[in-house]
């Protein structure tokens, strides 16, 4: 059994190393890019989407927000043209977030360089296989514990 010493710090290992390559990734983001963290996160996900949109709260919950608390995000999107707001023809109460055309310009840049990032201080650091095992160990853990 692993000691309580042992325990803290291996979770704080875990912890400084994540937190350390995420601030890295997107200091360059920020950069490159004129976006913030949930910014970014969101024009990530819309990217992947298919027909390049998903409901308002689909996003917030995936950047940890209210959907009341997101409205800044997607209005900020909006502001720059790179996203749209989308009412649901089925459902008044539902709203979406599709890219714009500027925005799935951006949107594909921002996957490229964000890959390219992931490369450099992730997947070249650790290998490929230790990475995805990391990658493995996390999607564990995101299993388990989220409610």
């Amino acid at each position: 059994m692993v000691d309580d010493a042992t325990a803290v710090e291996l979770w704080g290992r875990v912890i400084h190393g994540f937190q350390a390559t995420n601030r890295r990734l997107h200091a360059e983001m920020r950069y490159d890019f004129d976006l913030n963290e949930a910014e970014a996160e969101t024009l990530l996900e819309l990217h992947r989407q298919p027909e390049h949109r998903a409901k308002l709260s689909f996003l917030a919950k995936g950047a940890g927000f209210s959907t009341g608390g997101f409205t800044k995000i997607a209005d900020k999107l909006s502001n720059r043209g790179l996203a749209v707001r989308v009412a649901c023809e089925e459902d008044r109460r539902v709203s979406y977030l599709g890219l714009t055309e500027g925005g799935l310009e951006m949107a594909s840049a921002l996957t490229a360089a964000v890959a390219n990032a992931n490369r450099r201080h992730f997947i070249d650091v650790l290998g490929e296989e230790q990475a995805c095992q990391v990658a493995t160990a996390m999607t564990y853990l995101y299993r388990a514990n989220s409610v």
